[in-house]
């Protein structure tokens, strides 16, 4: 592969990705059909999660899917997923909506199918959580410590969803506004912000693909706001997950906010 193009830790070439992690390891992505990897001088034998969500969210935009920023779970027998910048509490949502009987699909990276229809499919099993967050919930196996740097935790909840795809009911985007987004034809650059590493995978190859699948979310999907929660007050949370469990079960009863 000869790269040629730099967008952040990845080069870019006609046919594959090269994606750096420092002087640790290097990945060689083709054509999202094969991996390989090089590791170098200051390679520890393990990388951060988030290192290899990196490499699996261009494989799979190579594939032609969707990844998202996103968590999601199942109620319903549809996906629903939480998305949000980076600390909104899309895990600890995604926690407190297992807890009150949803089943978990996938954490921080939900990868998805556009057709015939949006299908989310299984992420990882694990979701890293604040201590604080793990209280109540059902998991297997013992929590075991991350280099996250924020002292949480790696949990493996009991309640999973079954390893097939499941058709997108909603989407509940954190933030500081409040209420759903504009009709659909204005739709596409708030669903366009919950790309996985958006500034790498609108630069691949098959960048247009990625584009059409954005706009056909945003055509068929619909999405509602909620306001992020910051720290961990447990009235706060509590009042957040009804309110999210309330927009789902709208969603899921007519197929469209009110």
């Amino acid at each position: 592969m000869a790269p040629h193009r730099a967008v952040g830790r990845a080069r870019i070439g006609a046919d594959g990705v090269r994606f750096d992690c420092d002087d640790e390891v290097s990945f060689d992505i083709e054509s999202g059909s094969s991996i390989g990897w090089v590791p170098g001088p200051a390679w520890r034998s393990d990388l951060p999660v988030s290192f290899y969500s990196s490499v699996a969210a261009i494989t799979l935009a190579m594939r032609g899917m969707l990844p998202l920023h996103a968590s999601a779970v199942v109620l319903h027998k549809s996906a629903w997923l939480i998305a949000g910048p980076s600390g909104a509490g899309k895990s600890t949502l995604t926690a407190e909506l297992v807890k009150a009987g949803a089943l978990l699909l996938a954490d921080d990276l939900t990868p998805l199918s556009l057709a015939p229809h949006p299908v989310a499919w299984r992420g990882r099993p694990g979701i890293r959580l604040h201590p604080a967050s793990c209280e109540g919930l059902a998991i297997n196996g013992a929590p075991e410590p991350t280099d996250d740097g924020r002292g949480k935790l790696l949990v493996r909840p009991s309640l999973r969803a079954a390893d097939t795809g499941w058709p997108v009911g909603g989407i509940v985007l954190l933030g500081d506004a409040i209420g759903s987004v504009p009709e659909p034809e204005y739709r596409a650059p708030a669903y366009g912000s919950i790309l996985f590493r958006p500034r790498i995978l609108t630069a691949l190859p098959g960048r247009a693909q990625t584009r059409e699948n954005l706009l056909i979310l945003a055509r068929t999907v619909p999405m509602a706001l909620l306001p992020q929660v910051r720290g961990f007050d447990a009235d706060a949370q509590g009042r957040r997950t009804e309110r999210a469990l309330a927009m789902i079960e709208r969603l899921a009863a007519n197929g469209q906010l009110r």
